[in-house]
């Protein structure tokens, strides 16, 4: 028999407990409405020359009912391109470039015709 040498167990990790933000078992505390100090910014505002303006809080209330009212806009979804058919045939080959071999430059044709290449 043949005896095994026993590795030393490779130390495990332990699980990480991340514990929950307790936020499930408490409520959110209650937004209280916020009221501007209107003296207070009408004063700011004439210290430093400028006039205070506010606006009419029964016009806003008017207002955004009006565009409550409103109906909403038809949506009218967008129609798509046909699907462009590519062509799977073979490919063709197009030269986009001059043969130059054949063409006389200006500094070559002293004492020849121009643009004759002998």
């Amino acid at each position: 028999m043949v005896a095994r040498a026993e590795r030393p167990a490779a130390p495990s990790a332990a699980p990480i407990v991340v514990e929950a933000p307790a936020a499930s078992s408490r409520a959110l505390p209650k937004v209280q409405p916020y009221t501007l100090p209107l003296d207070e910014l009408a004063q700011i505002a004439m210290g430093s020359g400028l006039q205070w303006v506010n606006s009419d809080a029964e016009r806003v209330a008017e207002v955004r009912a009006a565009i409550a009212a409103e109906p909403r806009p038809i949506h009218v979804p967008r129609e798509r391109p046909p699907a462009i058919v590519i062509d799977e045939g073979p490919l063709v080959l197009v030269e986009t470039r001059r043969d130059l071999g054949n063409l006389v430059l200006p500094f070559e044709e002293s004492g020849r015709e121009p643009g004759v290449r002998l």
